[in-house]
């Protein structure tokens, strides 16, 4: 009796050595031979059942495929919290980069236009870990003349649309820093003499190049559009730029930009009712729109208009002006 229950038992562990083998085998063959795709952000704290519930419960895994993971690859103990995103990658090869720590980098595009209002909002969602610090870094001034030598009242327009990779959670003065130089590199190396030809300062330029970016739907027009605030400008006339009175409005602009507005005093950044050029640049221009404030084109023109197409027409006069208008309005 002994002996049959001997047998038995060694059958036993042996058929469960055999399914324990396999299972093993089974596991480690989906592990390297299944590829994924995925973009996780993993919590600190309960980041296992995060990273499972989001990547590999959508797979089609062996049995018990959960309990591998955390019995025999210890995968609960070791992850790394992070962010990590992957395209027909080899499931080991993305285990491995949540135990050792090696995040992604992420992508982040500023569109040619974006204000630094826009900004701290597209890296709050998705690069540093406090938009509202990255806003407040561009408004304080001793960070601002430690980063460019100059007292500027904010660093909008010093910040280069364009598509930039950082680390997740980079800290707010390396994103800044990092757009400001790239800034710095797009500048044309005789900018400062060609603005003393104009009159102007370097930040003047870089506050008219604002306005210039945001009339500017088509660049072959930039140079024209130039030459019209130029124009006003040497003769003393209003620039009356919707986009100024709205930057003023920022950052609770609701879309709709009233009569009233244009005829607030009491907004710095209203060119209807103030001369000259706006206290600051209204968001960050781009090469293009620089170069077309420091070129205008040899024009006449005081006025334009745009159509349904976004296309502009210029005029000399305000009663030629006005005839625009009224077409673009019946269109």
């Amino acid at each position: 009796m002994y002996k049959i229950a001997f047998i038995a038992f060694t059958v036993v562990m042996f058929l469960a050595t055999a399914s324990f083998g396999l299972w093993t085998v089974k596991c480690e063959d989906f592990i390297n031979n299944t590829r994924i795709t995925a973009e996780i952000s993993i919590p600190k704290g309960n980041g296992f059942n995060f990273m499972y519930e989001n990547v590999i419960a959508k797979l089609d895994t062996p049995p018990l495929f959960r309990q591998y993971l955390i019995r025999m690859k210890e995968i609960d103990l070791n992850m790394k919290f992070g962010y990590y995103k992957v395209e027909d990658t080899p499931l080991k090869d993305f285990l491995d980069m949540i135990i050792l720590g090696r995040q992604s980098v992420m992508k982040i595009t500023f569109p040619e236009g974006f204000n630094t209002y826009d900004m701290s909002k597209r890296v709050g969602r998705f690069v540093v870990d406090d938009g509202e610090e990255f806003f407040r870094l561009t408004r304080d001034p001793q960070y601002i003349y430690e980063l460019t030598g100059q007292n500027l009242e904010s660093l909008e327009g010093y910040l280069y649309p364009s598509t930039y990779t950082f680390e997740p959670l980079t800290k707010p003065k390396t994103v800044i820093k990092t757009l400001y130089f790239y800034f710095k590199k797009q500048l044309p190396a005789d900018i400062e003499s060609r603005a003393a030809a104009l009159g102007m300062s370097v930040n003047d330029i870089i506050i008219l190049a604002s306005i210039i970016q945001k009339e500017t739907y088509d660049s072959s027009e930039a140079p024209l559009i130039s030459s019209v605030y130029h124009n006003r400008l040497k003769k003393g006339m209003r620039l009356q730029a919707d986009p100024t009175v709205i930057y003023g409005l920022m950052p609770d602009f609701d879309g709709n930009l009233r009569k009233r507005d244009l005829q607030d005093p009491s907004n710095p950044y209203n060119t209807y009712r103030k001369g000259g050029l706006p206290p600051t640049p209204i968001c960050n221009p781009t090469k293009m729109a620089i170069e077309a404030a420091l070129s205008p084109a040899a024009t006449d023109y005081l006025y334009f208009v745009a159509d349904k197409n976004r296309r502009h027409t210029f005029s000399v006069t305000y009663d030629e002006h006005r005839e625009k208008v009224n077409v673009n309005q019946k269109q």
